[in-house]
């Protein structure tokens, strides 16, 4: 693994720790897998955030901050930890976004206040587009 690739995960291991810190070692994948998650390369100065699936590249963003590599990738981590919290503590009713988005935020505050700054636009400009839709559980 290149310098900045040992760096960043030096660094995605430390934000990690916060999130969770009995998770143990968090790593990233610095090789394509092909299997629908991220990997992380090094290539002329930038950082490349892509996730690949069967051949083809479902996405691919790329940066020369390493901060900003970081929030793309706990993003991606504490929104499927949110969404694993929110399945294990399913309510019947609610739109699942209330508790996943509460948890997914809670989990990047951990991680860093920043990141939960622009987290929060995001769900804000989310919302906006896509309102909760809540459903009485009784019909």
């Amino acid at each position: 693994m290149i310098d900045e690739l040992k760096s960043l995960q030096s660094e995605y291991n430390a934000l990690c720790q916060r999130v969770e810190p009995s998770g143990g070692e968090y790593t990233f994948l610095t090789e394509r897998e092909d299997v629908g998650v991220p990997h992380v390369e090094f290539i002329d100065g930038e950082y490349h955030y892509i996730v690949t699936e069967r051949g083809l590249d479902l996405e691919s963003r790329s940066t020369a901050d390493s901060s900003e590599i970081l929030y793309w990738m706990l993003y991606d981590l504490t929104f499927w930890m949110g969404v694993a919290y929110e399945f294990k503590n399913r309510v019947d009713g609610p739109d699942v976004r209330r508790v996943i988005f509460a948890h997914w935020l809670d989990l990047m505050k951990k991680a860093d206040l920043a990141y939960a700054d622009r987290l929060k636009i995001h769900i804000a400009e989310t919302l906006a587009k896509n309102p909760f839709v809540d459903h009485d559980p009784l019909g």
